[in-house]
This record gives C-alpha cells, sequence and structure tokens, in this order.
C-alpha cells in the first residue's frame, strides 16, 4: 500500500474537526485498477466499499506475503499498515463528481494547461500521472513482470465509456507503456537507488505470463 492513501484519514479528520457534512474528492472513476486486488485474490472491488470478508482475505494474503518473504518486514511497514488502515477502515461520507460527470480527458488538459499553466514531463505526451513520482517506476514494474500497467486499465476504461475507439486506446497503451527512463531515473536518484542495478534486478524477474502452474 502506498502512503499516499493516508488522505482518506485526514480528510475525515478536517471533516470532524471543521463539523463539515460532506467530504468532496475528485478521484477520476477511469483510473480504478481492479487488478491489484485480483492478485491478492480478492474480486473487483472499490477500496472505499470493500466488504468485511474481502478486507479479511485482504489481510491475510498480506500476511501470507509477510511470512514468505522477511523482505517486507523493513522501515516502511508502520507506513504500509496505515495506508491500508486509511483505504480500508475508515468509511467517510464523500461525494466523487466524477461519478455522475465523465471525465473527458481532452477537456481536462485544456484547462489544465490554458487556466493553470500546467507543466507535463518531457517523456511523455499525457498529462496523466505526470504529478506522481513512482508512477513511471511501478508501471516499468507491472509492464515487465505482467504485461499490463495502469495505463492499459485506464485506456480500458476510456474505451468501455465511449471515450476512445479500441484502435484508439491500443494505440495510447502503446505508447503509455514506454519506459519513462528520464522520470525512472530521477525517481530512483530521489530515492538512492542505482538505476543501473536497480533495473537489471527488474528485468530478471520471469514474467508471470510465463511461469509454470
Amino acid at each position: 500500500m502506498a502512503g499516499d492513501k493516508q488522505f482518506f484519514y485526514y480528510a475525515d479528520k478536517v471533516s470532524k474537526q471543521t463539523g463539515a457534512e460532506l467530504i468532496v474528492f475528485c478521484i477520476n472513476p477511469l483510473e480504478y485498477t481492479y487488478f491489484k486486488s485480483g492478485f491478492s485474490g480478492v474480486s473487483d472491488s472499490k477500496y472505499y466499499n470493500t466488504s468485511v470478508g474481502k478486507k479479511i482475505r485482504l489481510i491475510s494474503f498480506y500476511l501470507r506475503q509477510f511470512i514468505t518473504n522477511p523482505s517486507y518486514l523493513n522501515r516502511s511497514l508502520l507506513d504500509t499498515i496505515w495506508a491500508f488502515a486509511s483505504s480500508y477502515m475508515i468509511s467517510p461520507d464523500f461525494l466523487i463528481p466524477f461519478e455522475y460527470i465523465s471525465w473527458e480527458e481532452n477537456t481536462v488538459d485544456k484547462i489544465l494547461i490554458e487556466l493553470y499553466d500546467w507543466e507535463g514531463a518531457p517523456d511523455t505526451k499525457t498529462l496523466w500521472r505526470v504529478g506522481d513520482g513512482t508512477a513511471p517506476f511501478y508501471n516499468y514494474i507491472y509492464h515487465k513482470v505482467t504485461g499490463f500497467s495502469e495505463n492499459d486499465t485506464f485506456r480500458s476504461n476510456q474505451i468501455r465509456e465511449g471515450i476512445l475507439t479500441r484502435d484508439q486506446g491500443l494505440q495510447m497503451a502503446m505508447e503509455d507503456n514506454q519506459p519513462r527512463w528520464e522520470s525512472i531515473r530521477e525517481y530512483l536518484e530521489l530515492i538512492d537507488l542505482p538505476f543501473r542495478e536497480t533495473i537489471a534486478v527488474i528485468d530478471a524477474i520471469p514474467p508471470l505470463y510465463e511461469r509454470q502452474n
């Protein structure tokens, strides 16, 4: 679990402190990546609306991973636990406007650029996810190990909503999944990991689709 999930906790905390009756989250429904919980054996579910049974199965899965791979027991563990609790144990009353208003990428990009002088990234054409420094790195891992990434689910959801044609979505996903080396290198420098050695370790992981059952 990523440490940014604590925004659920802080939004809930501030709403209680201020007496706000409603929290507005501008979450993009097209970003939902159900494959992440799917790898744990839990069927598709929005993390803010997950049944108790599925939460128990998720916890059981994580515990098994910790037991079988002690490397997970590191200084990030408490942050991971807090992120899980913020995502699955807090149920604030909130509204997601884009569950009622269509999230149109071109319209959003135009507003960001023309009204807010939004800065893009030099190694990608899209503005989606450019503010997340970890995304190019973990999506490189996803794509290398599983054959797909968040980019594929994002474009697939746009196709399902009729925003893109299948051909458009496939072409954009192929472009999006090209390794963003400049951003990956910058991120690894920030967290003090050697670029060449880190990429070599990732590339040595056997892809899931080639492993024997």
